[in-house]
């Protein structure tokens, strides 16, 4: 059993699988950051309305972790990441329908969020059951990072692509990649392995549903998950809130740049995301110290975002760097996943994967709005108009949150680097 889970050809293609996929879903979902501009004054929607409508995705997105890790644990990984592929790009379809409100987008980031729900997870998952212990931070770095790329690619050259073709055709071409992601996760994910099927018959007594709700229980219970999950947020929400959303529009307030070079600036907090997501999982898997790099990475994260808001830069290469660093900062989110499986049962690997990405999903559902509420009810149809000092407002945010999860990273056992992920 051991050595054919050490075999490596089918566990390597299983989890690239699921990686596209979610970099598929990455891209997707911080689309509107470049888009939201064209959404606006098409519908001529205030920032508030288009951050609600916007992170109706995450507010989908965030509850049904808590199924999807049920599902996992219930199904394995092939029988919920291939239908939950092709509701992302049917989202992406729905948000084309003319119409003269905001209906058809939202049901389409509602889609998508159902959907994407089960990216993460399923990548987690299928590292957990397909892998070693030993690679487990490792994966969920590498595994961010290509979603860090999936959101690079829906950024500068998707508002390149906008700007040339309309956001409708941008969508259309989204879809069309997603029936192409469809494809690869049905082909190369595998059933659930015997050994898993083994290892969860062999666990409870329960019927199988009543044992994976003990198990959604227990985690839910454990008090460790939800002080990982809420650092996990912390550390990521600059990403949701700037990266995802804001940031473009931000640095062309700062800046005055034209939309695509703001594009280019803003994207740099994804390169850091980049670099730092692999190195930080292996850094981990090789010296045990997820609890230091998390404290570590919220006390730069801090720093960087202060300095990035408060100081008047005038340099998008100064202003790239620093989200740059920022990025490298925020990186050490990565290993709260692990985190959370060495702190909870082995026979609920997809709740407590699920759990975690859920706080960190809500919170940034909740933000999105807020930060956009923030900036004030200025109408969003011509951007110029919410003033630099708004927008700087609103985002101070992000350093109050990662100081926050400074705070709360202490909290954090710090045994948990002495355990054995499951």
């Amino acid at each position: 059993m051991k050595h054919e889970k050490k075999s490596g050809r089918v566990a390597w293609f299983a989890w690239i699988a699921a990686s596209i996929f979610y970099l598929y879903e990455y891209a997707v979902r911080i689309a509107p950051s470049v888009m939201e501009h064209e959404l606006a004054v098409e519908f001529s929607a205030s920032a508030a309305t288009m951050g609600a409508v916007l992170s109706a995705y995450y507010l989908v997105y965030s509850p049904l972790q808590l199924f999807a890790g049920l599902l996992f644990d219930k199904f394995g990984g092939k029988k919920v990441l291939v239908p939950a592929s092709i509701l992302v790009s049917i989202g992406c379809l729905s948000m084309i329908i003319p119409s003269n409100s905001l209906l058809y987008v939202t049901t389409g980031r509602i889609l998508a969020g159902v959907g994407s729900s089960c990216a993460f997870i399923g990548v987690m998952y299928l590292a957990a059951v397909w892998f070693h212990e030993n690679k487990l931070a490792f994966l969920s770095g590498l595994a961010t990072s290509l979603g860090i790329c999936g959101a690079l690619l829906g950024q500068a050259p998707l508002s390149v692509l906008i700007d040339k073709s309309g956001w409708r055709m941008s969508l259309v071409l989204l879809a069309i990649i997603g029936l192409v992601t469809f494809i690869i996760v049905y082909l190369f994910i595998p059933q659930t392995p015997r050994w898993e099927k083994e290892k969860q018959i062999a666990k409870s007594d329960q019927s199988p549903l009543a044992h994976f709700v003990a198990g959604l229980i227990s985690v839910c219970r454990n008090k460790q998950t939800w002080v990982v999950g809420l650092v996990a947020s912390c550390l990521y929400m600059p990403t949701v809130v700037f990266g995802d959303l804001w940031g473009v529009q931000y640095i062309r307030s700062a800046l005055g740049l034209h939309k695509a070079e703001a594009a280019k600036v803003a994207s740099m907090l994804y390169m850091g995301w980049l670099v730092g997501g692999p190195l930080v999982g292996l850094l981990s898997d090789l010296m045990g110290c997820k609890r230091k790099l998390l404290i570590l990475g919220c006390f730069l994260s801090t720093i960087f975002f202060s300095v990035v808001l408060i100081c008047p830069i005038q340099s998008p290469f100064i202003i790239g760097l620093l989200l740059f660093l920022a990025g490298i900062s925020s990186s050490p989110q990565v290993v709260c996943f692990v985190a959370s499986l060495e702190a909870n049962l082995p026979s609920a690997k997809g709740s407590a994967i699920a759990v975690v990405n859920m706080i960190i999903m809500f919170v940034g559902g909740i933000f999105q709005p807020i930060v956009g509420w923030l900036m004030g009810r200025n109408s969003i149809s011509d951007m110029d108009v919410v003033s630099h000092v708004a927008f700087r407002n609103a985002l101070l945010t992000m350093p109050i949150l990662t100081f926050i999860g400074l705070l709360l990273s202490l909290f954090i056992q710090k045994g948990i680097d002495e355990r054995k992920a499951p």
